[in-house]
C-alpha cells in the first residue's frame, strides 16, 4: 500500500504496513514540488528509490477533488486517479482532498499527539471540525452517520474574508485594492502574515526593518520575531492573525454545530503554541454574541503530529486493500 499528501510546496510518500492492527508509515520520503514537472515525476522517483509492488494507492491533495481527479489549488499539477492507476499498474487509486485525509488521520493519534486551548464539553459522536492555515487554509467538518465518523471536503478557506473590527476593515480595504477580492486564505496563511505585515508597514508608514529586506523565509521571521519580542509591528501581525484564525475557526463551528470539538492542524499552529495559549485566540473565538454560550462548550484542540495527512491517506488505503 502506498499513502502521499501533495501540498502546494512539499509531496510526501510512504507505504503502509499493518502489524498487531496498527497502521506503520516505512520509507518516508519528501520531495520539493518545484523540483519537478508534474506529479507522475516525483512519483515514479520515488517508486525507483523504493522497491516493491505496490497494489493500492490513496493521495491527499491541496484542492477540490471530483470523480478522482483534482487540479492542485496552488501548483499547477493535475492528478487523476485513474491516469495514474493505469501508468503504474496498480490495482486502485483513490484520489482525496488533504483536509478529508488530515481528518481520517484524527482517528490515529493518540491524546498526547494533541495540544488543549479549549477544554470545553466533548459531546460523543458530535459533528468535528478541522481547519488548517499554512500555505493556504484549508476546512474540513466530519459528522458521524451513526455507525462511523464521515469527513467531508470543503474549499472553505476560499470564502470572503470577514473583518472583525475596524482595523481589519481596513486591512481588508488595502487587500482589495491590490487584487479586488478578500479570501479568508489572504490573510490566514504563511502568505497572510506577510500581507498583513506589509499592511502595518504602509498604514503605519513605517520602514522596513533591515532583518526583513534580508531575510528569505519572512513568514517564518514574522513568527520567530513575534515570539520573542523583538519587532512591534511582527508583534501586531502576529495579534491580528490570531485574531482571523479564531474567527474563522468560530465560523468553522457554527456551521457544523462542531460539539465533537474543532481541530487546529496545518503548518503555522505547532509554531504559535506559546501564543495561541496566552487567551487571545479564544476570547475572539467567543465574540459571537449569542452563540458565546455554544462556542464556549466546544473543545478545541491543536494537532501537534506533522504525520496526521499521511496517517489518513494511509488508513484509507487500508481500507482500500480489504475490499
Amino acid at each position: 500500500m502506498l499513502a502521499g499528501y501533495i501540498t502546494a510546496t512539499t509531496t510526501d510518500f510512504v507505504r503502509v504496513r499493518i502489524s498487531d492492527n496498527k497502521i506503520k508509515l516505512i520509507y518516508h520520503k519528501s520531495y520539493t514540488n518545484s523540483d519537478f514537472p508534474n506529479f507522475e515525476s516525483v512519483l515514479s522517483l520515488y517508486l525507483r528509490k523504493t522497491k516493491g509492488e505496490i497494489n493500492v494507492a490513496c493521495f491527499g491533495v491541496a484542492g477540490p477533488v471530483i470523480g478522482n481527479k483534482v487540479t492542485a489549488t496552488n501548483i499547477p499539477w493535475k492528478v487523476d486517479g485513474q491516469a495514474i492507476k493505469n501508468k503504474f499498474s496498480f490495482n486502485k487509486v483513490t484520489i482525496i482532498n488533504d483536509l478529508v485525509a488530515s481528518s481520517f488521520g484524527l482517528f490515529q493519534l493518540k491524546e498526547d499527539d494533541f495540544f488543549t486551548i479549549n477544554k470545553g464539553i466533548k459531546i460523543i459522536n458530535g459533528n468535528m471540525g478541522l481547519i488548517a492555515a499554512g500555505t493556504g487554509l484549508g476546512e474540513a467538518l466530519i459528522f458521524y452517520d451513526g455507525k462511523k465518523y464521515c469527513p467531508y471536503a470543503s474549499e472553505g478557506g476560499h470564502v470572503g474574508f470577514s473583518p472583525g473590527n475596524q482595523l481589519e476593515v481596513e486591512l481588508w480595504e488595502y487587500l482589495y485594492g491590490e487584487q479586488e477580492y478578500v479570501e479568508a486564505e489572504d490573510v490566514i496563511s504563511l502568505s497572510g502574515l506577510e500581507k498583513i505585515y506589509e499592511f502595518l508597514l504602509t498604514t503605519g508608514q513605517v520602514p522596513k526593518a533591515e532583518w526583513y529586506k534580508k531575510v528569505k523565509d519572512k513568514s517564518s521571521k514574522i513568527i520567530e520575531m513575534a515570539l520573542a519580542g523583538e519587532d512591534e509591528i511582527a508583534v501586531k501581525t502576529l495579534d491580528i492573525f490570531i485574531d482571523c484564525y479564531a474567527s474563522e475557526a468560530a465560523n468553522l463551528a457554527l456551521k457544523g454545530i462542531t460539539l465533537g470539538g474543532i481541530y487546529l492542524g496545518g503548518l503555522i499552529a505547532p509554531q504559535i503554541i506559546t501564543a495561541l495559549e496566552k487567551g487571545r485566540f479564544m476570547e475572539r473565538f467567543l465574540k459571537r454574541g449569542k452563540m458565546n454560550v455554544l462556542l464556549s462548550k466546544i473543545p478545541i484542540s491543536l494537532i501537534i503530529d506533522d504525520k496526521t495527512a499521511l496517517l489518513g491517506a494511509a488508513s484509507i488505503a487500508s481500507d482500500m486493500s480489504k475490499r
